[in-house]
């Protein structure tokens, strides 16, 4: 399969309402199927990436890097019609604390690069690096589980000081 059918400039252009002269790329296609595969292979360089909805089946393609997991479109047999993102905001807490980003696991996995970082600059004894990971852990999934408590001092508690503190009494 070719990719050799369009050819690409570079050129400066003043765009309307600009003083500054910008460096633009000006890409000309000598067929559809070049110009949509050569915005595709552009869209995934900036982190549009196809998915696949989790309500509907549908492919759409997200676009930011984020972990979107719903299309924007409208939900099959839906009858208030709502939006499938509508939908899984609905599905509620369980749903969303699976992602990747759920700002619970954020915070996890900060501290545990906090507490690595430590260990390899050798601040910090290994076999107490691996109780406050395990603390680490057993608070956050007792925050995913807990509302009140992530809520409340789940940030407090998994703060460096207090899990050094918690894991030396634990030794």
């Amino acid at each position: 399969m070719s990719t050799l059918n369009n050819s690409v400039q570079y050129v400066s252009v003043i765009r309307p309402g600009e003083k500054v002269a910008k460096l633009v790329k000006r890409m000309h296609y000598v067929s559809f199927v070049g110009m949509f595969r050569s915005d595709l292979f552009e869209g995934l360089c900036v982190g549009h990436a196809p998915k696949k909805c989790r309500i509907c089946g549908k492919w759409f393609l997200t676009t930011n890097a984020r972990h979107t997991k719903y299309c924007g479109g409208y939900a099959p047999g839906d009858k208030l019609h709502r939006t499938c993102r509508q939908i899984g905001n609905l599905k509620g807490r369980e749903q969303r604390e699976l992602a990747d980003d759920h700002p619970l696991k954020q915070i996890y996995e900060k501290r545990l690069n906090t507490i690595n970082r430590y260990v390899k600059r050798g601040t910090l004894d290994a076999e107490l690096a691996e109780v406050m990971k395990k603390l680490a852990k057993d608070k956050m999934l007792q925050a995913l589980c807990n509302v009140a408590y992530a809520k409340g001092d789940y940030e407090k508690e998994i703060g460096q000081a207090a899990l050094k503190k918690e894991a030396q009494k634990n030794l």
